[in-house]
């Protein structure tokens, strides 16, 4: 064993994934074992534990007894990183009022340029009507439909929004 596997003091077994998140490359190293480099970090709590460990998808697979759900969630975050490569280049829709928009999981984005010249989005959620509308403002309109796609999945994976 490495690391922090080592260490009696540290719990192995009964942590809980709070998040995951995708760091564009590998530029971490797991915090459990000390050793993996990673792209994609889990964070981990346990109630015996004082604070989080990023760690890799190895070592939150045990420390979670779960050998499918960081798997899982390390996939869907490959996936949205590739849909995200390929979000400027699809075919966007233009609406009556000029303003740039596309259909997709559900939802309705749009992209509109703001009086003051910056630029901004909003999503629908064609099942239940829910809006939400940015609040930062944006230099350019690929910004603004780049800040859509990661609100998109924000509200995917965290309310249940789309399909």
């Amino acid at each position: 064993m490495h690391g922090k596997w080592s260490d009696p003091g540290i719990p192995h077994k009964g942590w809980t994934c709070v998040h995951v998140e995708d760091l564009g490359e590998i530029a971490a190293v797991c915090e459990m074992c000390e050793t993996q480099e990673i792209r994609y970090v889990h964070y981990m709590e346990h109630d015996e534990y004082s604070g989080e460990l990023a760690v890799g998808c190895r070592c939150a697979e045990h420390m979670e007894s779960d050998y499918t759900g960081p798997r899982r969630r390390e996939r869907s975050l490959r996936n949205a990183a590739r849909r995200r490569s390929r979000w400027l280049s699809r075919q966007w829709n233009t609406s009556r009022n000029g303003n740039a928009y596309v259909n997709t999981d559900g939802l309705n984005i749009t992209i509109f340029r703001n009086s003051n010249g910056t630029w901004g989005g909003k999503i629908i959620d064609d099942a239940t009507g829910q809006s939400i509308r940015s609040r930062r403002a944006y230099e350019s309109q690929d910004l603004a439909k780049l800040a859509a796609f990661d609100a998109m999945i924000f509200l995917k994976t965290t309310r249940g929004w789309g399909h």
